[in-house]
């Protein structure tokens, strides 16, 4: 009777064999790699680097668009007598070689608008029976943003500053709203609402509705401040002003973006 013995079998692979599947990985990793690195290239330009190109752009067109004088305006109207300020004297100006300390503090809470001006008079908060009121943008698809008067915090509302006029009054209606990258922007969102501010150009409208009548503004110019220059606070009483005001550049807190218009007669 024959015999049979199994034997089982084992896999011998040739010493070429792990090399090549090493050199297989490698291949692989080397074509992902810079697929990966392109991705996150253009993300970094889709999210940071081209909403500072657009930023710039916008500022510079309206910078062709402003004459000099050889005269600081403040100082014609202050001549005049037609400009008052918030409550007590402006502080001195402080030369940039003067001021060592830095712009920006990290502990500073900027989602308070007490805290955007550091260097401002203390104001006293106007009598009204208005507390809250409207501000719409069309260009920007701002509809209805609510306006808090004397207010202080950003992330829930747009605050007017205390002790400037009232929307329709002779003086200066000034208006704080926060800025993020323009990629987050959303304009029913408080954090962001007023990071597309540098886009806008003259002539377009802002729209503000206050106990019940409507006052339609026509932007007249845009420009740029430190913390520390107070004067677009102050109050001149020869015209019927607005100014809205967010941090500048996007996404930063270096300076202040001013928007001045004017009323118009609906």
């Amino acid at each position: 009777m024959p015999l049979y013995r199994y034997v089982k079998s084992v896999a011998i692979f040739s010493p070429t064999d792990l090399p090549a599947r090493a050199g297989g990985i490698r291949g692989l990793i080397g074509k992902v790699l810079p697929n990966v690195f392109i991705v996150v290239g253009a993300t970094f330009l889709t999210t940071v680097a081209y909403p500072f190109v657009t930023y710039q752009l916008s500022n510079h067109r309206w910078q062709q668009g402003t004459l000099l004088s050889p005269v600081p305006e403040i100082e014609v109207i202050q001549a005049k007598g037609i400009v008052s300020p918030l409550s007590e004297p402006m502080a001195p100006p402080v030369l940039a070689a003067q001021n060592q300390q830095p712009e920006i503090v990290g502990d500073v809470d900027l989602t308070k608008a007490s805290n955007w001006f550091p260097s401002a008079p203390s104001t006293k908060t106007r009598i009204s029976k208005i507390s809250h009121y409207q501000l719409s943008i069309p260009k920007l698809k701002i509809d209805q943003a609510v306006v808090q008067i004397a207010g202080d915090s950003l992330n829930k509302h747009l605050i007017q500053y205390a002790g400037t006029a009232l929307p329709g009054e002779y003086g200066n209606t000034v208006i704080f709203g926060h800025s993020v990258l323009p990629v987050f922007y959303n304009p029913k969102d408080y954090m962001s609402i007023f990071s597309l501010l540098p886009t806008l150009e003259k002539g377009d409208e802002i729209y503000i509705d206050y106990d019940g009548i409507q006052y339609k503004y026509i932007i007249d110019s845009y420009s740029e401040v430190k913390p520390s220059e107070v004067e677009i606070l102050e109050q001149r009483f020869d015209r019927q002003a607005l100014t809205l005001i967010t941090c500048v550049p996007p996404g930063t807190y270096l300076k202040r973006g001013v928007i001045l218009a004017y009323l118009s007669k609906l």
